[in-house]
């Protein structure tokens, strides 16, 4: 099961926060969940755990481009969503529905607005066969890593097909029971096609250190039949997006994405 989470926050002044301002997103879930608080700094890949970062009262992600500054103004409404696998998570977050958490000699009221949960099995269906997947905060693609002696990381700054899906599918099959073979190679290549785009590339701060990435759109034609074993594992896999992003550091903010189906 996905359990995603939606939460209100407000503070009476405005702030300077951190250039990516999931750090105060973060520093809310860990006084709210002793859980979360552990599972964040294991070191593991593809922890079953996204954090957006804040986003501003018409739902805009707030975060510094370039050495731009991060500001939340006072007394107005922002917002940041959580997404996890954890039940208890689940139990400690629902004993702090209304919360004050003090920051940067700020203090911050934390409501929680809203709360599903998502059946694993859930897919992004539709007759139709164009998908446009929303870029909202820098994503940053790595494709697979060669055996070399440098460990510096290697970002690309297009959504290609077989680097982003198996983005997506290395996080399912590390977190879900049921998994999903079959969707990174060629014949992925041509069923799953770039139609129309426009993307830019993107640099903000984190840590003190540059991280560049890409924000934009996409948009894609799934041309493989109706109702075909890839068809169904792709629509699995953009929806799954939706809740856990794309790419490298997806558990901090980056890679969120929008995936929506488009009328054709």
């Amino acid at each position: 099961m996905i359990f995603y989470t939606s939460f209100e926050i407000t503070t009476d002044h405005d702030i300077i926060l951190p250039p990516f301002t999931s750090k105060l997103s973060r520093l809310i879930l860990v006084k709210l969940s002793d859980t979360y608080s552990k599972l964040q700094y294991q070191n593991t890949s593809y922890k079953p755990l996204r954090v957006t970062v804040i986003k501003d009262p018409e739902g805009r992600p707030v975060y510094a481009r370039g050495r731009g500054k991060s500001i939340i103004n006072g007394n107005q409404s922002y917002s940041f969503t959580f997404s996890f696998q954890d039940e208890n998570i689940f139990r400690e977050i629902m004993e702090k529905v209304q919360t004050t958490v003090e920051a940067w000699n700020t203090k911050f009221q934390v409501n929680l607005k809203d709360i599903k949960v998502v059946d694993q099995t859930e897919s992004l269906r539709s007759e139709s066969k164009l998908y446009r997947m929303e870029f909202l905060t820098p994503t940053l693609l790595q494709p697979i890593r060669p055996n070399l002696k440098r460990k510096d990381n290697r970002f690309v700054l297009f959504p290609y097909v077989p680097i982003l899906l198996f983005s997506i599918v290395k996080h399912w099959n590390q977190n879900m029971d049921q998994k999903i073979h079959g969707v990174t190679g060629l014949k992925t290549l041509y069923y799953m096609r770039e139609v129309d785009y426009r993307l830019r590339p993107v640099t903000t701060y984190y840590d003190g250190k540059p991280v560049r990435g890409f924000t934009g759109w996409t948009v894609f034609e799934l041309r493989s039949k109706r109702n075909s074993k890839i068809t169904r594992n792709v629509q699995k896999l953009l929806e799954y997006a939706n809740y856990f992003g794309v790419g490298k550091s997806r558990a901090i903010g980056f890679g969120e994405v929008n995936v929506k189906v488009i009328d054709e």
